[in-house]
């Protein structure tokens, strides 16, 4: 996964991010703005921040952010960009954040989750959450899936988990661990850490999902 990654860094945004579709491009919006609301005025921290496409967006609002990424060709290019408020980065394994606990009132994690094995879901999120204070706000964000896009998906006999085959520009092919989930599942995954969460906690889209929650 993290060579992966490492290779697509500048191709990642292009690909992703800045496509024609119109439903795509506003279920994005609707993501953005969402994240904007709910994590405005606190100190956030993006794991797997990628090229902090989203820090970009949420630093409009938010008091402060760290983004952490194992791939450093993707942190080298969220520097690069232009932010609203103070944005540190730190290079760290997703599973391994290296902050004290309840250093953060707000946490990230867009477009990572379904890339989390799903015998690895509860560990990540205790871990995650260990990081941050009582009712603090988490916004989570990922892709619905649609047959054909993104690549090849593939299920293995006796696996619990799923992936999709994927091409980069420079011709070399990398099976990806791609896990997608109902609204129903979100619900029971989530529903633990905070009081009353249901659907209508969700947004489920055409192309993506998202929820936030405040911590218990």
């Amino acid at each position: 996964m993290e060579g992966y990654y490492r290779k697509r860094a500048r191709e990642y945004e292009e690909e992703f991010y800045r496509g024609s579709n119109s439903v795509r491009q506003k279920e994005l919006e609707s993501i953005a703005d969402a994240s904007k609301e709910v994590l405005k005025a606190r100190t956030v921290l993006d794991v797997a921040c990628g090229t902090g496409y989203w820090i970009e967006i949420v630093s409009e609002t938010a008091q402060s952010i760290v983004g952490t990424d194992i791939a450093e060709e993707m942190l080298e290019i969220a520097k690069q960009k232009q932010f609203r408020c103070p944005v540190s980065f730190c290079k760290a394994d997703v599973f391994d954040v290296p902050f004290r606990n309840s250093a953060f009132n707000g946490g990230m994690a867009d477009f990572w989750f379904s890339h989390i094995p799903r015998e690895r879901i509860v560990s990540f999120l205790q871990d995650f959450h260990r990081l941050l204070k009582s009712k603090s706000i988490v916004f989570i964000a990922d892709n619905v899936l649609i047959p054909g896009v993104g690549g090849e998906f593939i299920k293995r006999e006796d696996d619990v988990n799923t992936y999709k085959l994927r091409k980069l520009r420079d011709g070399s092919e990398h099976l990806i661990l791609k896990n997608y989930f109902s609204a129903e599942e979100l619900v029971r995954i989530f529903g633990r850490y905070t009081r009353g969460f249901s659907k209508q906690n969700i947004f489920f889209g055409q192309y993506f999902w998202y929820l936030f929650y405040e911590l218990k």
